[in-house]
C-alpha cells in the first residue's frame, strides 16, 4: 500500500511538473535523451540497484532497488526491447523532465524521468 502511495504521489508530481514546462536547447536535451535511454536500458537489464544509485533522497527513501524490481512482470510483458521511438525534454523549475516512448514486441511504453539541478533522478514513471 505504501508502494502505491509513493508512486501516486510520484505520478502526480510529474504530471504537474510536465504540463508547465519549457523546452531545452538540443545540447542540453541529448544529455538528459541519453541520461533517460540508459535508465530505460538498466531496467530492461535489471540493473536495478545501478538505477537507486542515481536517485536524489527523496527517491532513494521511497523506493528501494526491491521494490523497483517489481516493474520486472511488467516489462516483461512488453515483449522484447526494439528501440526509443520518440522522446522530448522540458525545464520546470530547474528539473529536467525526459519523456521517453519506447517501442517493444508486443507494446509501447512511455518512460518519463525527471532530473533535479544535481542530475539526479527526482522521479521515475512507467506508463
Amino acid at each position: 500500500m505504501k508502494k502505491m502511495h509513493v508512486m501516486f504521489i510520484s505520478i502526480c508530481v510529474l504530471v504537474l511538473l510536465a504540463g508547465c514546462g519549457s523546452k531545452v536547447d538540443d545540447s542540453t536535451a541529448q544529455t538528459y535523451i541519453s541520461k533517460a535511454e540508459e535508465v530505460v536500458q538498466m531496467l530492461n537489464n535489471g540493473e536495478y540497484e545501478s538505477i537507486t544509485e542515481q536517485f536524489d533522497d527523496t527517491m532513494k527513501a521511497s523506493l528501494s532497488a526491491e521494490q523497483l524490481a517489481e516493474l520486472e512482470p511488467l516489462l516483461t510483458a512488453s515483449g522484447e526491447f526494439k528501440a526509443i521511438e520518440k522522446q522530448s525534454v522540458e525545464e520546470k523549475d530547474g528539473m529536467k523532465i525526459v519523456v521517453l516512448i519506447a517501442n517493444y514486441s508486443e507494446e509501447k511504453r512511455i518512460f518519463t524521468i525527471t532530473y533535479d539541478a544535481n542530475d539526479k533522478i527526482a522521479g521515475l514513471f512507467i506508463k
